[in-house]
């Protein structure tokens, strides 16, 4: 199995786990796709590079208002949340979810998930 379908993998089991998760995606900092798992109508390319873009406006604001380095990006929108953050130095994770999302938990589930994928990316 493919390190791509590796991560998927990992991404379809969290949403299995806990069901206020959507959907999931894994992209390069260039924002390109690493491992998908988005409703089939989403335009993955485009989701793709705008997650990418998000982190690094999040580290860019971080780092010029001296918060040192950003962890967790999350919008909130009117059905749900977005939460992106790095899983290392070569992929971040994105995640989206329902609004009744209990954000503690996937706080939790995300970092240990980013270190996974950070370990699998780490292979390439």
């Amino acid at each position: 199995m493919s390190i791509s379908e590796q991560i998927a993998d990992k991404l379809r089991a969290l949403e299995a786990r806990i069901p206020d998760v959507e959907a999931g995606l894994v992209v390069t900092p260039e924002g390109l796709t690493i491992a998908s798992a988005l409703p089939p109508d989403a335009d993955e390319e485009r989701i793709a590079a705008m997650c990418a873009a998000a982190h690094s406006t999040a580290e860019r604001i971080c780092r010029e208002l001296g918060k040192g380095e950003a962890q967790m990006s999350l919008v909130r929108g009117e059905g749900g949340y977005i939460l992106v953050t790095s899983a290392g130095p070569s992929a971040i994770l994105m995640i989206m979810t329902r609004p009744e999302a209990k954000l503690g938990l996937l706080f939790l589930e995300m970092r240990r998930l980013a270190k996974e994928i950070e370990e699998l990316v780490g292979r390439f």
